[in-house]
């Protein structure tokens, strides 16, 4: 009999079982059993767990996620259909999806649109349903047996198997092991401890990175009407916003201007906040595409098949000079077709098009189809400015700073309202997310060379991309100009720093503007701990390194030669050298460790220290990020996701299906 463990039961544990169901189904074959283990609720995890606040929301639309495969996956198994977020919710709120549910989700249900952010809650609740609509599923020869416990150490067994022990001492054997274990606890940093050392020694507070549903935020740790610094504008930082806000019982109202206007009730802090580049995350644009996608014409499967090709099995491409240009010409190309179509028609639009497609990215042909069509130079594509929106006069004063932080982002809610297919900003910006397949086929499994990895990957293009791309809905944006009317919140400025001030036994923050610092006893990172293997205290992924079962990712260093050409600043890639990567180990002589766990190529088998690859043992998703490229992604249907083709890669071959 063949047995199976899946170490980790969030959306890809999840996936895996459901593209383990549907091969067995098609495939009759000897009886196997299927273990889970999951401390949380089978599907959701912790990540989606159905108890969190429901101030708590997710950042993409009820249409575009999914637990299971489709049509439009390029895959070897079979497709057993199921309904996307949004199509369940239509379900539960007609009274077809069966079981007793909280009058809150039914509520939820009930409003939802194709273009709802719902709860993160709510999806958990769906992530469970699909859980159980799996196990319904499965054929007569798969039992599944599910056991909320964590698995604390694996090892190999002399007749070939793998065994599991439990937190509290049981043990199981399998033949075949996933580890789907996402976002792990890791150790804190040496800057954190030296936090959270003065911290502790001052009377103060200092929250390390961590998910906002685990961070103690309540009133007794950050006391109502005191400063608290929060270092990062990321979409953890709009989670912490909400909950130290509506969640501590402020509320909103539209005026009648339409003006969002904040109420607070006076139990929030103070929120000083900043990050290195000052501004928050794009907002997010209604959507206007369904659950589509912008078909690639540059960076396409085939234009990255040959980038890899190109730079041959001695090492990889390099970023900024191979990729980067394909990305921005598909961008571009967006924008100003966009453009045209305002300004003009759809005919001239095609037009434009036509021509705008033949031309090499940032040449003079480009320069001289603008001119023809007429599109103003303040309209131009600028991506410096894109990626640093702010100038030396907006940093001049802290007044300045204020105006031109309120301006800007009150315009890109403008933006976003107007639609990802009707603005021709947010069309272009939402390219970044739909072409992340074709950048994952030139990046993951070192397709770029590990020096342009570490600086224009993961120093540059990744932090770009998720600004750019993958930020709150644009609701959180515009309450976030409704803190800062009300004195909630202020956000400092770029290039924000915080150092511990001994003689005073507070913190001190400081930005880029002149002429202000801020002081506080509580400091606040509000990001998520790094992908590092090397820090993880995840006890299965510990131990399993611990005992050279796993190692880091590294690419090989292979120096580029003097010739390679790359694109200038300004116009090629936002101004400014690439800073420090977190979790990330700086680069040894030779090569560079990317923190997350090696695994070989689809179906991330395990690498162990010497280099072997574990036949019957794969690591799947966040874990593996330095092999992979932005593992946090679940499932969108009808764009061929590369996560369910994944999963349905693993399930093949723990099966002994061809793949």
């Amino acid at each position: 009999m063949l047995r199976i463990g899946i170490v980790g039961v969030g959306p890809r544990g999840l996936s895996v079982l459901e593209r383990l169901v549907a091969n067995a189904r098609a495939h009759p074959g000897p009886p196997a059993v299927v273990e889970l283990f999951e401390p949380w609720g089978f599907g959701s995890g912790e990540v989606w767990r159905t108890d969190q606040p429901p101030h708590l929301i997710m950042n993409i639309v009820a249409c575009q996620i999914t637990a299971f495969a489709d049509r439009s996956v390029r895959m070897s198994g079979p497709l057993y259909a199921g309904p996307s977020l949004y199509g369940w919710a239509v379900a539960l709120a007609a009274g077809r999806i069966p079981g007793a549910y909280p009058a809150g989700v039914l509520d939820q249900a009930r409003s939802a649109r194709p273009g709802s952010y719902c709860r993160r809650s709510f999806y958990g609740h769906y992530l469970q349903w699909a859980h159980r609509e799996i196990l319904l599923r499965a054929p007569a020869r798969l039992t599944v047996r599910g056991h909320h416990t964590r698995i604390v150490a694996v090892t190999d067994t002399p007749a070939g198997r793998q065994r599991l022990t439990c937190e509290r001492g049981r043990v199981f054997e399998v033949d075949q092991l996933v580890l789907a274990t996402g976002h792990t606890p890791v150790r804190p940093t040496g800057e954190e401890a030296a936090l959270a050392r003065f911290a502790a020694r001052t009377g103060g507070c200092y929250q390390r990175p961590a998910s906002p549903a685990d961070t103690d935020l309540g009133p007794r740790v950050l006391p109502p009407g005191r400063p608290l610094i929060v270092r990062g504008l990321g979409l953890s930082f709009f989670d912490h916003m909400a909950l130290l806000t509506t969640g501590r019982g402020g509320t909103f109202t539209r005026e009648a201007s339409g003006r969002l206007r904040y109420l607070p009730s006076g139990g929030e802090p103070h929120l000083i906040c900043g990050s290195r580049r000052g501004v928050p995350l794009h907002a997010r644009a209604d959507n206007e595409k369904g659950d589509g996608r912008h078909e690639p014409v540059f960076l396409t499967q085939a234009a990255a098949r040959a980038l890899r090709e190109r730079a041959g099995p001695g090492g990889g491409a390099d970023f900024r000079r191979d990729c980067w240009p394909l990305i921005a010409k598909e961008v571009e190309t967006v924008y100003y077709t966009r453009l045209v179509a305002e300004a003009a028609s759809p005919a001239t639009a095609r037009e434009f098009h036509a021509l705008y497609v033949t031309a090499p990215w940032s040449s003079g042909a480009e320069q001289q189809i603008l001119r023809k069509f007429r599109l103003p130079g303040h309209l131009r594509w600028d991506w410096a400015r894109i990626a640093r929106p702010w100038d030396t006069t907006a940093t001049s004063s802290p007044a300045a700073w204020r105006a031109f932080l309120r301006a800007h982002l009150l315009a890109d809610v403008a933006q976003a309202r107007r639609g990802n297919l009707t603005s021709a900003l947010k069309s272009a910006l939402d390219v970044l997310r739909d072409i992340r397949n074709e950048i994952r086929a030139v990046i993951n499994d070192g397709g770029v060379g590990a020096e342009s990895y570490r600086t224009d990957v993961r120093g540059w293009f990744t932090p770009l991309h998720a600004y750019l791309s993958l930020g709150p809905p644009w609701s959180r944006v515009e309450e976030l100009v409704a803190l800062l009317d009300a004195g909630v919140a202020e956000i400092a400025g770029p290039r924000f720093t915080v150092t511990p001030d001994p003689r005073n036994n507070r913190f001190t923050a400081a930005s880029a503007v002149p002429g202000r610092t801020w002081h506080a006893t509580a400091l606040l990172d509000a990001r998520l701990p790094a992908v590092d293997l090397t820090r993880t205290t995840s006890p299965v992924l510990a131990h399993l390194r611990d005992h050279h079962q796993l190692t880091p990712y590294i690419l090989p260093t292979t120096p580029a030669p003097a010739t390679r050409a790359r694109p200038a600043s300004g116009r090629g890639f936002a101004a400014g050298a690439a800073g420090p990567v977190a979790g990330a180990a700086p680069s040894a002589a030779g090569a560079y460790v990317t923190g997350g766990v090696a695994v070989t190529a689809r179906p991330f088998r395990t690498i162990g220290v010497d280099g072997a690859v574990h036949p019957r043992r794969y690591v799947y998703g966040v874990p593996t990020e330095g092999a992979n490229w932005v593992t946090e992604t679940g499932i969108r249907p009808c764009v061929n996701s590369a996560t369910a083709g994944d999963s349905d890669a693993i399930a093949r071959s723990v099966l002994g299906l061809p793949t």
